[in-house]
């Protein structure tokens, strides 16, 4: 699969320094009556793992969707990290849940939107945004599986999913 992405992205002629956006979103169905649905949709959907696996890749240097410093400083600079004892070699796990317990305190991480079905159930969705560059996703594309990349090509959007 990633030979023949690889492939198309050589085929558009585009230069290796052109912005990538990564997008994931998931969702949960649950009851929004108890003010709760948000955080139990960050701990019950696969965005918290998706968002340290994307980050921890050395090779992508992911961003911050809101700035120019790379995403896994920013998280650094929450101080939400600093219960990590290096060595431990669960540094992408450590992560994800770090974003599952704090995901309010990891802003801009992971974003939520709900619908409300009625006064007591609904639909939340849990979305991350970052970005790269069209190098950094050719040398790392295994690790952007399941997200979806964007970028501006010929006046419209590319998009396409990993």
């Amino acid at each position: 699969m990633s030979v023949t992405i690889i492939d198309t992205i050589n085929n558009l002629n585009i230069t290796d320094d052109t912005i990538v956006t990564l997008k994931y979103e998931d969702d949960h169905e649950g009851w929004h009556s108890t003010g709760e649905l948000e955080s139990e949709a960050v701990r019950e959907t696969c965005t918290a793992d998706m968002v340290a696996g994307l980050i921890t890749d050395k090779t992508l240097q992911v961003k911050t969707s809101f700035g120019d410093e790379l995403a896994l400083e920013a998280l650094r600079d929450t101080d939400l990290l600093e219960e990590y004892d290096r060595g431990e070699f669960a540094f992408e796990q450590f992560i994800a849940e770090t974003i599952r317990e704090n995901p309010w305190e990891a802003d801009g991480f992971v974003e939520f939107n709900t619908k409300q079905y009625d006064h007591k159930r609904g639909r939340c969705t849990v979305s991350a945004e970052f970005t790269t560059t069209i190098a950094n996703l050719k040398e790392g594309v295994d690790s952007a599986t399941g997200w979806t990349a964007s970028f501006d090509h010929a006046g419209g959007t590319f998009s396409f999913d990993l």
